[in-house]
């Protein structure tokens, strides 16, 4: 399960070591993850790799509906 996570006290970067604590997962999960999503790894300022504000809320948006029941996309359908 995916923590709730308030979008408004996010900071603009996290490290990839910080983005795996936020979500409660390891290293490997969040690469297969952000693989499955096409979100990819940036470098900071000062060289550390991690995730934008704005790709770790996309993230987070696709892992929380990946684990809410119901979410296969039917209901999410307006012409079904």
């Amino acid at each position: 399960m995916i923590p709730y996570i308030c979008y408004n006290d996010l900071e603009e970067f996290y490290t990839l070591k910080s983005v795996c604590n936020l979500l409660k997962m390891d290293k490997e999960t969040l690469k297969q993850s952000c693989k499955k999503y096409d979100i990819n790894p940036q470098r900071n300022e000062i060289g550390d790799w991690g995730l934008s504000r704005y790709d770790l809320r996309r993230l987070h948006n696709f892992l929380y509906k990946e684990g809410r029941p119901g979410s296969n996309g039917k209901d999410d359908d307006p012409w079904a």
